[in-house]
């Protein structure tokens, strides 16, 4: 891995926990595309919920039912961290990247 990257680009599954669940991510190192990469931006902002989930502020109780629509989901890592807390989320990408995304399904 690269230094201060959460992910290499160059590996084709990420794992990754959330809310003490492993979560295994596809992703396709020889794509042209950019939603077929895990991005250390869904990473950090999936780990920011759930420390602020810890602290109460965004705990599933609050989420529950919320709405969420992730345009340019990629590889869905942020929309599945978000239905892990609670919401109700809607994940939209390309066609050409929708059977990264369906691998996680």
């Amino acid at each position: 891995m690269e230094p201060d990257r959460l992910n290499s680009p160059h590996t084709s599954a990420i794992i990754f926990e959330v809310l003490g669940h492993q979560l295994q991510f596809s992703q396709d190192p020889n794509s042209k595309h950019l939603g077929t990469t895990v991005w250390d931006a869904s990473m950090v902002l999936v780990k920011f919920l759930e420390k602020n989930c810890r602290k109460g502020r965004f705990c599933p109780s609050k989420l529950k039912g919320k709405r969420v629509i992730e345009l340019g989901a990629g590889c869905g890592v942020a929309g599945f961290g978000m239905a892990m807390l609670g919401c109700d989320v809607v994940s939209t990408d390309q066609t050409e990247v929708l059977p990264v995304a369906n691998e996680k399904c």
